[in-house]
């Protein structure tokens, strides 16, 4: 199932939320920082760090390997805290 779109206001407060959690890099354009699945792991991470080997994810500019790394998220990670993102959500951060 794909995640429901969010309103302003809504993206207002996860961009906020994610100004709260220590990144490796700079939040500058979140749609593309976030594309390669590396702060999300980062932010996985910071909640749940037992789970997350971020060794597992290396930045990534070609889809190839955004793919890699995100459907490495979606097996290794969300899997084991009941979570799963749609590929075509995974599709979506991609582009």
């Amino acid at each position: 199932k794909r995640a429901p779109e969010l309103d302003e206001d809504e993206i207002q407060l996860v961009y906020n939320w994610v100004d709260e959690i220590p990144l490796s890099r700079p939040k500058k354009n979140i749609s593309r920082d976030f594309s390669d699945g590396v702060l999300m792991a980062e932010v996985v991470n910071y909640f749940v760090p037992r789970i997350v080997e971020l060794h597992n994810y290396n930045l990534a500019h070609s889809t190839k390997n955004k793919q890699y790394n995100w459907k490495t998220l979606n097996h290794k990670v969300m899997s084991k805290i009941g979570y799963e993102i749609a590929e075509e959500d995974i599709e979506a951060m991609i582009e």
